[in-house]
């Protein structure tokens, strides 16, 4: 199941999982909202040469559906304990047998009366007819399968992404704002939501969203759902930090760092290095070679010895990068303070570069 309903919740029951159920409901909006093409034309991509199945998605639910999402189909996948299922196939199956038992009074709290109605209907059409559950899922494999490689790949990525925000609520105990931005309902249910969550009333899950433009809120009994968007830029900061922190670890030992110290003040070779510090010759090769290898530490031959020099270049590289990335996401210039930062930009340019459409529940909410 996706997650215990039992009534013996501790207090700020938090926690993140991918959804595949939830990715595809951004696919969907894409596929159904020309306007939304537009502007995310990468997505739009996953369309091309295909615009028959746009089509499809736009029109499955009869004339006036076209800007209609497709929350029901999350809501299945909760009701079937599949929100959390990352793999295709059982997705499929869980949401064909969730049709028959769906319950048709739902309250679902994040919806407005009209979207609710709307949900309801559709339950309503899906149990009287077979025929359409099979075109419903047949569509959903059809708008999916395209993406599944690059989904699948992006697993780890999205598990990392869903513990760092479950560890900054942890830390802060607050929504971010940009959670809210473009949806009056979760703005306006905040409050409670906040107390039935730290009192253990409810229990909170991040979806790490790797076609999401920003957020997403889903509400059931005891269960609030905030889906949080995943770019692929994500993908290349923590290339760019694994670099940093290689070369940062290569310089976290002590004696290396008296060694580079050493080198940026004179050359020097091994062999004065190991009766300056008087270590053995292999411990100093040792320390060495690890620099080297992180492009710290440059050799050149005179008079047939080797001597050693720090790089300064490589040196102040990794600094700048360091200082990039701890300072770049906070939107901080070298040597500027938070609160000159925030002085300086703006919470609208410190979010993602996506775009507003009007949407108050479950569909995918872009700020």
């Amino acid at each position: 199941m996706l997650m215990d309903e039992s009534t013996g919740r501790t207090p700020w029951s938090v926690r993140s999982m991918p959804s595949l159920a939830c990715d595809l409901s951004w696919l969907l909006s894409v596929a159904a909202r020309p306007t939304m093409q537009t502007r995310y034309p990468q997505l739009a991509e996953m369309f091309n040469g295909r615009e028959d199945l746009a089509d499809c998605v736009r029109g499955f639910w009869g004339e006036g559906s076209e800007e209609a999402c497709f929350t029901e189909m999350q809501v299945l996948a909760h009701h079937a304990g599949a929100l959390a299922e990352t793999d295709p196939d059982a997705l499929w199956d869980a949401i064909e047998r969730a049709v028959a038992t769906v319950p048709a009074d739902l309250e679902l709290p994040s919806e407005s009366p009209e979207d609710r109605a709307t949900y309801l209907e559709r339950f309503r059409m899906l149990k009287e007819s077979p025929e359409l559950v099979a075109s419903y899922i047949q569509l959903l494999k059809d708008v999916w399968a395209p993406v599944n490689d690059m989904w699948q790949q992006a697993l780890p990525l999205l598990g990392e992404a869903g513990r760092h925000v479950v560890a900054q609520f942890e830390r802060d105990h607050a929504l971010d704002p940009g959670l809210q931005r473009g949806c009056d309902i979760l703005r306006a249910r905040v409050p409670s939501l906040m107390a039935d969550i730290g009192s253990g009333r409810a229990e909170l899950v991040f979806v790490p969203c790797l076609f999401f433009g920003s957020s997403m809120y889903l509400e059931f009994d005891g269960l609030v759902v905030l889906g949080t968007g995943v770019s692929q830029r994500d993908g290349e900061a923590r290339a760019r930090t694994e670099s940093v922190a290689r070369r940062l670890k290569a310089v976290a030992d002590p004696t290396r760092l008296a060694l580079l110290h050493s080198l940026a003040t004179a050359p020097s070779t091994v062999g004065e290095l190991a009766v300056l510090f008087r270590l053995a010759q292999p411990t100093v090769s040792t320390h060495v070679k690890v620099l080297r290898q992180n492009g710290l530490v440059r050799s050149e031959r005179q008079g047939g010895r080797l001597r050693l020099s720090a790089d300064p270049v490589a040196v102040e590289a990794l600094l700048g990068e360091l200082r990039e990335a701890v300072l770049a996401g906070a939107g901080m210039e070298p040597g500027e303070t938070g609160a000159q930062s925030a002085a300086r930009t703006t919470g609208s340019e410190r979010m993602p570069a996506t775009v507003v459409e009007r949407t108050r529940s479950a569909a995918p909410v872009t700020a």
